[in-house]
């Protein structure tokens, strides 16, 4: 899809997660709703903001020795982790 970053809510959700070719970020942004309680809507703001400001989600599993950088923001936790904007 040629203009997928105007795209808004469930819509860019399902873009990133069923579509978009790269399957390794689809499945960070998958983790989405975990992060924030299972809440929709605020996971659909944080990812039109992670759109809207050019920066990506990240997913950080100190039990395999990763750490979150200074310049992250941490969401929320996922299952043995957290899951941060950078």
């Amino acid at each position: 899809m040629k203009d997928w970053k105007k795209l808004r809510g469930e819509r860019l959700y399902h873009y990133l997660t069923e579509e978009a070719k790269d399957r390794d970020y689809a499945s960070v942004v998958a983790l989405l709703p975990q992060a924030t309680c299972w809440d929709d809507e605020k996971a659909y703001a944080i990812l039109e903001r992670v759109v809207d400001e050019g920066k990506e989600l990240v997913a950080v599993y100190p039990m395999l020795g990763e750490e979150e950088a200074p310049d992250m923001e941490y969401i929320g936790g996922i299952l043995d982790g957290g899951l941060y904007i950078q």
